[in-house]
């Protein structure tokens, strides 16, 4: 029996590589679309929101303009209250005439220049402590002063160079007002002789006590030593002290700024003596722990 060996495959005859044929097809190179840098497109972005931005602006802008000069929106009078009310009424008609940087006008409703009219009222009349200012619908403007409140009376640097005259003061040392002769004489008021400054001319109003910082601790003595017994009329400073005078002519003398420590002092002294007929000259303060006092017409003892 003869065997037969299988064929082996014909093998696909080697063709080098270099000589292959090779068909390599050429295509259009795909189309990419030109893309900016984000810094770029960002500068863009920013550029158109300004701009409407600035357009939005000058729109309300215009606007306002128009509206503030619209009559309906425009002060057309002046009411007032209160202390020198005509007046207040006559400076804040004057002050609210012509405009503000010649664009706005100074009687819109929405540039009412409230400052202005409560700085000219209270440099007119320093008898007013404040001033209030509101709106009364759209065409309307309401103005109230309110009084200062007197404390006591300046009535001069001293007892022996007054004159009578008096001035109404607050408890901060603010002189505001003149007090008539007629009155000057018969009030109750208490009557204080200090010196004063920042007066401005020939009358005192709107200058200050030159112990204003004093003054309100040395009411609040003055008031202590009234509950004690001692009818206190009047008080003079000078230099550190203070001479207090009942109506009997009393003198009682203290150190400014020791007002506790005095009070304590006239607690336990006071009960003892009497201080509004004339039996007591004076009675001294001044040293912590001490009184001293003098009886009319007798040498002074402890």
């Amino acid at each position: 029996m003869d065997m037969q060996r299988p064929r082996a495959k014909a093998s696909a005859p080697s063709v080098p590589v270099s000589k292959r044929n090779v068909t390599i097809t050429r295509g259009k190179k795909p189309r990419t679309e030109s893309r900016e840098p984000l810094k770029k497109r960002r500068k863009k972005t920013q550029k158109a929101f300004f701009v409407v931005v600035g357009i939005l602006i000058l729109v309300l802008v215009a606007a306002s303009f128009y509206v503030a000069w619209l009559p309906a929106f425009r002060i057309s009078s002046v009411t007032a209250n209160g202390p020198h009310a005509e007046e207040a009424q006559r400076l804040a008609k004057r002050t609210l005439e012509g405009t503000h940087a010649f664009v706005l006008p100074r009687n819109s409703l929405f540039f009412i220049p409230e400052s202005d009219v409560r700085a000219r009222i209270l440099a007119e009349y320093p008898d007013i402590e404040a001033v209030s200012i509101s709106a009364n619908g759209l065409n309307e403007l309401s103005i109230t002063t309110l009084p200062r409140a007197e404390a006591f009376v300046w009535c001069g640097t001293s007892q022996d160079v007054s004159d009578g005259q008096c001035y109404s003061t607050n408890a901060e040392g603010f002189i505001f007002a003149q007090v008539p002769l007629e009155i000057s004489s018969t009030s109750q008021a208490l009557r204080v002789y200090a010196g004063i400054e920042g007066q401005q001319g020939e009358t005192p109003i709107a200058a200050h006590i030159s112990y204003a910082s004093r003054i309100p601790e040395a009411l609040r003595f003055i008031k202590a030593v009234q509950t004690l017994g001692a009818n206190v009329v009047s008080v003079s400073f000078r230099a550190d002290e203070a001479d207090l005078y009942t109506e009997a002519g009393t003198r009682i003398t203290y150190v400014l700024g020791r007002e506790q420590e005095a009070a304590g002092i006239a607690a336990s002294v006071f009960p003892q003596l009497s201080l509004n007929d004339g039996s007591v000259s004076y009675v001294d303060l001044r040293f912590s722990g001490k009184a001293y006092f003098k009886r009319a017409n007798e040498v002074p003892i402890e």
